[in-house]
């Protein structure tokens, strides 16, 4: 019952705060976090930790958690109990089971093989619809409203102007890779619904600093078990800054992210993924714009499928509309 109520509070809470002028900037600053900024970082450091990605992951993530847990202690804010960790490691467990399709790891089973990179992508693009499936299920207690499941597909179509067809074309030997891509992305979703209330009354710091020291955990035991002997020594000067920059970005991430998922509908949160890709191809339009007609569009079409998701009212329909609900 407790977790009912927090439950119906923070979906309320989020319904009237998608429009609010903080919540706004801070979707705004978490897309261009993720997406053009992140992606500068990675570019620059990718050469000096190349040989040692697994472990720069480990790293980073424990420095970010541990400076957010530092200011979680200044600000007081309360501490993790048991069942608060529990709905982070439900958090954790999508992005654990994603390392395990990567390619690398599919290739090990000579009978699976991977799918491009944009399957992945898309079908992240697409959480606003897998909530939608999964609130007519009955599965989660939330509900998509028709304008953010419409914003949703107009941004997958906006994508699929710009991306390469063999970047996404699944041939009948990826397809059990692809299904497992499917049932991940729906897992995600409900891992958000799943945490959400049960998370209501901690800070965000808090929350954020411990599940990036779960992270770093989870990432320090995949590298000791796959990727320990490929460890090359390096100048540990030389990757400082490196390190210290992709851990303030991630910890920002996070903390936004945690922020977003107290205040937002779990809809409006889904369309973070096309936010950071606008983001990430915005500086390029500034620069290059109007030099091809379908990345114009592509462009138009996003910037106003995530307007109509942000400014959409909560949803008057009741997931058993759909009848897949029902016996």
């Amino acid at each position: 019952m407790e977790v009912n109520d927090a439950h119906e509070s923070a979906a309320k809470h989020a319904a009237a705060s998608n429009a609010n002028g903080w919540v706004i900037t801070a979707f705004v600053a978490l897309a261009v976090l993720a997406g053009p900024v992140t992606g500068s970082i990675a570019s620059a450091s990718r050469s000096v930790l190349l040989w040692n990605s697994g472990a720069g992951f480990a790293i980073r993530s424990a420095m970010g958690g541990a400076a957010l847990l530092l200011v979680a202690f200044v600000r007081r804010e309360r501490m993790l109990r048991a069942r608060e960790f529990l709905a982070l490691l439900v958090l954790e467990l999508p992005l654990w089971l994603a390392g395990l399709l990567n390619p690398p790891a599919v290739r090990s089973i000579p009978w699976l093989h991977e799918t491009g990179w944009g399957v992945a992508f898309l079908i992240g693009l697409a959480a606003p619809l897998w909530l939608g499936l999964l609130g007519a299920l009955e599965w989660v207690r939330e509900e998509t409203p028709r304008a953010v499941a419409g914003a949703s597909i107009a941004g997958i179509g906006a994508v699929l102007l710009v991306i390469p067809i063999g970047a996404y074309a699944v041939s009948p030997g990826q397809l059990p890779v692809a299904v497992l891509h499917v049932l991940l992305g729906a897992l995600t979703v409900f891992s958000w619904s799943y945490a959400r209330p049960r998370l209501a009354a901690t800070g965000t710091a808090a929350m954020a600093g411990s599940f990036l020291l779960l992270s770093a955990l989870g990432g320090a035991a995949a590298w000791l078990l796959t990727a320990r002997g490929a460890w090359q020594p390096l100048d540990w000067r030389e990757v400082a800054l490196p390190l210290a920059l992709t851990a303030a970005v991630n910890a920002a991430c996070w903390w936004l992210w945690f922020c977003l998922l107290q205040r937002m509908t779990l809809a409006a949160f889904g369309m973070r993924a096309l936010a950071a890709w606008t983001a990430a191809i915005l500086p390029g339009f500034l620069l290059f714009g109007f030099l091809s007609w379908r990345a114009d569009c592509a462009l138009t079409i996003a910037v106003a499928a995530l307007i109509v998701a942000l400014r959409a009212p909560a949803p008057e329909e009741q997931p058993l509309a759909l009848g897949l609900g029902g016996p």
